[in-house]
């Protein structure tokens, strides 16, 4: 008679589908869908709720705008590393840009990040660590070089300020290609 643990246990099935990896007794992905299911539900429904000149609570508008930050985290991340399956992981390294103050530091190792077809490793001011691939390092360099002065002090104080607000402005570089 087999025990219960004998007949729970299995081999996890680990299949290359596209480069990307595939686990079949594990269910992280469809969990992940379900989630972003009832996220396109509820946006879907919110958006239709919503007029535009509509006034909102602050925290309203800072859940909205927090929730669409991290969907672009998520989704530029997933982008990425299925672009660059066999690429090492640049969190691995211990190589980084230090100190970023201003965007004199930012923007020669971006540059050298698209010369070099590489993704870069930088430190911000608030000692979180992003990763920039030479597509996202294009898009930052490119925007910063077509604003004005007063809009290049602000892309840069919001470039370097942490983590969310350096994905902001990824995410206002690609809505101005």
């Amino acid at each position: 008679m087999k025990s219960l643990k004998n007949i729970y246990k299995k081999e996890s099935k680990l299949i290359e589908d596209h480069g990307v990896p595939m686990n079949y007794n594990d269910y992280e992905g469809r969990m992940a869908k379900q989630n972003l299911f009832k996220l396109h539900k509820y946006s879907k429904e919110l958006f239709e709720m919503i007029h535009d000149y509509q006034e909102m609570e602050s925290w309203v508008q800072e859940k909205i705008a927090k929730a669409a930050d991290y969907i672009g985290s998520v989704k530029h991340y997933l982008e990425y590393e299925m672009e660059h399956p066999e690429d090492e992981n640049a969190f691995d390294s211990d190589e980084y840009y230090e100190h970023v103050q201003n965007i004199d530091d930012i923007i020669p190792e971006l540059k050298r990040s698209i010369k070099e077809q590489r993704s870069t490793k930088l430190l911000l001011q608030d000692n979180t660590e992003v990763i920039a691939d030479k597509e996202t390092a294009y898009q930052i360099v490119t925007t910063f070089m077509s604003l004005n002065e007063h809009q290049k002090r602000i892309f840069s104080e919001k470039l370097i300020e942490s983590r969310t607000s350096f994905w902001s402005m990824v995410n206002f570089s690609d809505i101005r290609k």
